[in-house]
């Protein structure tokens, strides 16, 4: 990871987009320089990771709204040192002397004996809190606008609900056409384009490449692309197990389910199950055109509900016949 080189700049302008060579940043070329972005409807959220801190970016009706840098990670820091050479902002007895160097006036500070809060003129706003380990506040955050951080956690916590039909996408074309890029109309369509589409796209240090993810209600499409953006593979994740109490209110809700009524679904569609692969807690449908589903056995229903769903599967076949029995 970098190392945040904007910080003076933030401090003296008021936030990220505030300063001057930043202003003309787009959101897309944002969305492809952050490592996690989520969409809900509410707003946008990015975040990009430094060394020293995590700026995150809000936008409203992809409107820029306001930034945040938040140095939680120094918390973990004991060595006093390594925090003063990690960042000009470090401690609270230290801010008074670079806001006076920088010329930042203070238009308020409140002192408890867990936190400090500074207010500048310029609107930024400042926590410091009480580390034990360092006898200090150490800084905790700063953020622009947004000062009671009401709606970035409201962008947080709500992700967008796609419909099926704003994707050109249904589970059963899926099974049908061997994964999404083989849909209808789908073939051409390109990276930036679903960048801007998506619900999640995370490139963060915690993964390869990036994965663009669709969230609908049920279900959740994941897209998965190398460093260079070259696609890799896509899946289907159903996310109904926990949001219903029983197994009627299961089968009521989902298209697909338990693996029991799957035979039949697939009988009535014209697919064909050619093989299984199956252990005491998974069981593994081939289907002949290409697609793979993955069951999960649960046993409060006595039955294999479906967990994931392989739209080009054929190239993990193998892979499953070896690590299960059929």
């Amino acid at each position: 990871m970098k190392k945040f080189t904007k910080l003076n700049d933030f401090m003296k302008y008021g936030g990220f987009i505030e300063i001057p060579e930043n202003q003309n940043m787009t959101l897309n070329e944002l969305m492809l320089t952050c490592q996690v972005s989520s969409k809900s409807e509410e707003g946008i959220r990015l975040d990009f990771e430094f060394q020293q801190c995590d700026l995150t970016l809000i936008y409203k009706k992809n409107h820029y709204y306001g930034s945040l840098l938040d140095f939680k990670r120094f918390t973990r820091i004991h060595d006093r040192d390594k925090i003063l050479k990690g960042s000009e902002i470090n401690f609270y007895r230290n801010f008074q002397d670079y806001a006076k160097e920088r010329k930042l006036d203070i238009s308020t500070s409140t002192q408890t004996k867990n936190s400090v809060r500074v207010v500048l003129c310029n609107g930024l706003r400042l926590t410091f809190h009480y580390s034990k380990i360092h006898d200090d506040f150490l800084i905790w955050e700063i953020t622009n606008r947004f000062g009671n951080k009401r709606l970035i956690n409201l962008v947080t916590s709500q992700t967008s609900v796609l419909t099926m039909e704003s994707m050109n996408f249904s589970l059963i074309q899926y099974l049908k056409y061997s994964g999404f890029f083989n849909l209808p109309g789908n073939e051409t369509i390109s990276f930036n384009d679903l960048l801007m589409k998506c619900c999640l796209n995370e490139s963060h240090s915690g993964i390869s490449g990036t994965i663009l993810g669709f969230r609908f209600k049920n279900w959740l499409l994941e897209i998965f692309y190398d460093d260079h953006k070259e696609l890799i593979g896509e899946n289907v994740k159903f996310l109904g197990y926990h949001n219903y109490r029983s197994k009627d209110e299961i089968i009521q809700a989902a298209e697909i389910h338990f693996w029991e009524n799957f035979k039949d679904y697939s009988e009535q569609n014209g697919l064909q199950i050619i093989e299984t692969c199956t252990s005491e807690d998974t069981l593994i449908a081939f289907l002949h055109t290409g697609s793979n589903l993955h069951f999960d056995y649960k046993e409060e229903y006595g039955d294999y509900l479906v967990s994931v769903i392989e739209g080009d599967g054929t190239r993990f076949r193998e892979a499953y016949r070896r690590i299960y029995h059929d």
